[in-house]
């Protein structure tokens, strides 16, 4: 065996703590949930009730969906250290919210809000191979209603579908230490 097998075999992933993952996926997911609230607004949510559009609820309610997407591949792709990406990452995500302009009164009772939004969104994940029972739940948790919205739907369960391929393999990227 020479140097050369050596150095092909030296890991290309990058060494990293749970803090730094959870500081990455963080910044990830405000420019998600600032793509997303964009892409609502876009499509008339704003128009169409621009109390909630400015409310802390949307912003919290997009924060949890894009923070979703991102605990499955935590969930998955980090294996034994998936406990300490998610702890250090929740820490984050309520940082970078208050950092945003999230109001203080909107945060009690923030841990039991996000277990029961993350156990409604994984449960709408078994319920199909589709993304649409997602979508669906995800657009009545946003717009604050129980009106449906075939459009809304679509668009939401169509951005699960592409976030979650693209982050398909990012515990592969990382070794944490």
């Amino acid at each position: 065996m020479g140097w050369s097998d050596l150095i092909r075999r030296r890991s290309t992933r990058v060494k990293i703590s749970a803090a730094g993952v959870a500081a990455s996926l963080a910044e990830a997911i405000v420019q998600s949930t600032n793509l997303l609230q964009a892409r609502l607004v876009a499509e008339g949510f704003a128009w169409t009730d621009p109390a909630r559009a400015d409310a802390d609820e949307f912003l919290l309610e997009c924060t949890l969906f894009e923070w979703f997407l991102r605990d499955i591949v935590a969930l998955h792709g980090f294996g034994g250290q998936a406990g300490a990406v998610r702890h250090a990452l929740a820490g984050r995500v309520l940082i970078e919210m208050q950092r945003r302009g999230l109001s203080v009164a909107s945060l009690p009772e923030f841990d039991r809000r996000c277990r029961d939004r993350f156990a409604e969104y994984a449960a709408a994940l078994d319920l199909s191979s589709s993304l649409q029972p997602l979508g669906a739940l995800t657009w009545r948790r946003i717009s604050g209603t129980d009106a449906p919205s075939e459009r809304m739907t679509m668009l939401l369960a169509m951005r699960a579908r592409a976030e979650l391929a693209g982050l398909r393999d990012i515990g592969r990227d990382y070794a944490i230490v």
